[in-house]
């Protein structure tokens, strides 16, 4: 039995000393760093000590029962118990002779030992933390100075403090892709899931690492994770993978010029080499650039034009880089035409190329040299070499990436000077000035960035264009458009809309260009200005709305009314009178007096275009809401069938406004009583219970309460549907 006992304590304490050193290597781990994965590290030691911690509950409670049995009763004596027993049986063990071999450490000492070093853990780690903040921080200063080298050793001395930091790896693989040390930043970004596995960041970085590499299977994988991980980010991640497909496309563009070029097409490559020749004649080169043109006629050639280097020649070229870098007014005439034949070269390899765009625009010193040849006054060839420039631009503006280059490295200000200078010279330029302004309107980040400058920069020169009338006719309705297209940023657009002078300039535009119809430049700028005025009577609570609405609508029933073969500008009209007619009781009245409900009904009831029929339901429901004498005549002209019919429409604003324009005219008397003899309320229960907008259920809500209103007939078929509780739903509804 004796020796039983021995084997079974002998077999507690291996299994206490195997857990003693397995705790002990944690230990080891979290204190060195040696356990690549040291949150798990921690993790299983917290659980190692909890599991100990309870068994050696349990332990000391079944000692304690097992002690008080094994007691056996002290001898009693005179005074009680003795608490002295004598051995009777001597020890045959020999004495000690020396020091004896220490005891395994107890359970008790060791969890205190394990409790203390957690919380020195703890207070390493926020130690560590705090250390690795202000490195992390340190390195943040150095990325946004460009010193990547030095942020690079801040973030890594940062790890050195705390491995498990997220911004430390994520800080960290974003400058070592500026270095273009993208196998690195893999490495980083991988850390860095391991840390977080949902952070967006990481995998962006991971996409743009192996999109560096040329990985695009890769990259198009991570940022379709970042996605997961942030999945209100869709416009973002579609940015990030649209540039995957750019570099996709250029590298296999880059792969056919090569295989071109190694089947023999080498003339673009042996003109470069040729123009490079020293000590030429400036004329030498200008045909040199004109013979270049003809190479520059698909994306291979303006790829192999790119990859050998034909962009060089801006700050490389023996004749060219002197001349482009000196003042335009010291050249002379061989200068400016080799400079003009050039820039046409340049213009052509960006034409339809985003990456050569992009290298273009990249060029040192690039947009400034632009804009100093577009600033100066100059003839003759001046004039030309001012229309190259102003090509270019228009060029690179046509494409996304070309616009956000433009964005990124013009002096925004400076350019739009230029540009509405150009478009008042009337002269070649003018309609190309007028285009790339308008490429440019196209582009939110352009918006954003004009929001504060627009009063001053844009909207002043915009009005003299239009007042003074001395620019290039053809150019106005761009500009118009340009100005059209800003007016969708609702802070742009209300800023506009506080010119009181720019709401008289477009209806004096329109009012005058009108008489000159059917000219092709004025039916254009009638169109245009009707636009910009559609965009702008969306601001109903602008004084300037409320001065001009009435004079508006004169323009715009004109229109309808008498240029009914213009469409454009017919549809332009009645989205106008949609905007207007709810919110204004002077033109409702003036409006409905002028055979205006007319014009709209016959719109309503023949007009072939949907978007027409529901510009004109809006407007018609606006009169219908003021005007009785629009409510009778809907009435009295059948113009009930009409709306009804629209409920049967897809478009549930069509339908939520057919059936306010109902309710309105439920108000003549004979109407409810008109439409019992139809099965109208089971329509309209459906609609008020399936539809999707609360606009369209609220009108319907509404008309069936008017109707059981007005006749007793519809109450009873409400009944009969089991419709009675949409109508106490409704009446709430109810003025």
């Amino acid at each position: 039995m004796a020796g039983d006992d021995i084997t079974k304590d002998s077999k507690k304490l291996d299994e206490f000393i195997n857990k003693v050193d397995e705790i002990e290597t944690l230990v080891k781990t979290l204190k060195y760093g040696e356990d690549k994965d040291v949150k798990q590290a921690m993790q299983k030691a917290d659980e190692i000590i909890a599991k100990n911690q309870a068994q050696l509950n349990e332990k000391l409670n079944q000692t304690e029962d097992e002690e008080e049995e094994s007691k056996e009763p002290l001898p009693s004596t005179k005074t009680g118990f003795s608490k002295t027993v004598i051995n009777k049986s001597p020890s045959t063990a020999p004495p000690p002779s020396g020091p004896q071999p220490m005891a395994p450490p107890d359970q008790l000492g060791f969890m205190a030992a394990m409790e203390a070093d957690a919380r020195e853990r703890a207070e390493r780690r926020k130690v560590g933390e705090k250390k690795a903040n202000e490195l992390k921080e340190k390195g943040n200063e150095e990325f946004r100075q460009g010193n990547y080298e030095k942020a690079l050793e801040f973030y890594t001395e940062g790890l050195t403090h705390i491995k498990d930091h997220l911004a430390l790896w994520t800080n960290k693989a974003q400058t070592n892709i500026k270095l273009g040390r993208y196998e690195d930043a893999l490495v980083d970004c991988d850390w860095a899931i391991r840390v977080f596995n949902n952070s967006m960041k990481a995998h962006v970085l991971m996409g743009k690492a192996n999109l560096g590499l040329r990985k695009y299977k890769e990259a198009r994988e991570a940022y379709k994770k970042a996605l997961e991980c942030d999945p209100t980010k869709q416009n973002l991640i579609n940015d990030y993978l649209a540039e995957v497909d750019r570099a996709e496309r250029t590298q296999q563009e880059e792969d056919k010029a090569k295989e071109a070029f190694q089947a023999g097409d080498k003339g673009p490559v042996a003109l470069l080499q040729q123009l490079q020749k020293k000590d030429q004649l400036p004329i030498y080169y200008s045909g040199g650039f004109q013979i270049m043109q003809n190479f520059l006629k698909n994306n291979e050639e303006r790829t192999l034009f790119r990859t050998e280097g034909g962009f060089q020649i801006v700050n490389e070229h023996p004749c060219f880089s002197k001349c482009f870098s000196a003042s335009p007014k010291s050249l002379s005439k061989e200068e400016l035409d080799m400079l003009n034949s050039g820039l046409c070269m340049f213009s052509l390899a960006c034409e339809d190329n985003e990456k050569n765009q992009e290298v273009f625009l990249c060029i040192e010193g690039m947009p400034d040299k632009l804009m100093r040849f577009m600033e100066v006054k100059m003839k003759g060839l001046g004039r030309v070499l001012k229309s190259s420039c102003v090509k270019i631009l228009h060029t690179v503006t046509i494409s996304v990436i070309g616009r956000s280059l433009v964005f990124q490295k013009f002096d925004i200000s400076r350019l739009l000077t230029i540009v509405f200078n150009l478009i008042r010279a009337n002269d070649d330029a003018a309609l190309t000035a007028g285009c790339v302004l308008n490429n440019l309107a196209l582009d939110n980040k352009f918006k954003q960035q004009l929001r504060d400058k627009i009063e001053i920069s844009v909207i002043p020169a915009f009005e003299n264009l239009l007042k003074e009338g001395s620019s290039k006719q053809s150019v106005l309705p761009s500009c118009v458009s340009t100005i059209t297209n800003l007016s969708t940023d609702v802070v742009i657009r209300k800023k506009i809309s506080d010119r009181k002078d720019l709401w008289k300039i477009l209806l004096d535009t329109v009012s005058n260009h009108k008489q000159k119809l059917p000219q092709p430049i004025s039916v254009e700028l009638v169109e245009a200005c009707l636009g910009l005025i559609s965009n702008l009577t969306h601001e109903q609570t602008s004084m300037n709305f409320k001065e001009f609405s009435l004079p508006i609508c004169k323009q715009c029933l004109m229109i309808c009314q008498s240029l009914k073969h213009y469409k454009l500008m017919v549809s332009r009209s009645l989205g106008i009178l949609s905007h207007i007619l709810p919110y204004s009781i002077p033109s409702v009245d003036w409006f409905c007096d002028n055979v205006g409900v007319e014009v709209l009904v016959f719109i309503l009831k023949n007009d072939e275009e949907s978007a027409n029929r529901k510009f004109a339901l809006k407007a018609l429901t606006g009169c219908t809401q003021i005007n009785d004498h629009a409510r009778i005549f809907v009435v009295d002209h059948k113009g009930l069938g009409t709306l009804i019919k629209q409920l049967q429409c897809e478009d549930e604003t069509v339908i939520g406004n057919a059936a306010l324009c109902l309710s309105h005219c439920t108000q003549v008397p004979k109407v409810c009583a008109a439409l019992a003899k139809t099965d109208i309320i089971k329509d309209l229960l459906v609609l008020a219970r399936d539809g999707k907008k609360s606009g369209l259920q609220q009108n319907c809500a509404i008309l069936i309460a008017k109707l059981a209103q007005g006749d007793k007939r519809h109450l009873e078929r409400l009944r009969e549907l089991h419709g009675i509780d949409i109508l106490h739903d409704c009446m709430k509804y109810l003025k």
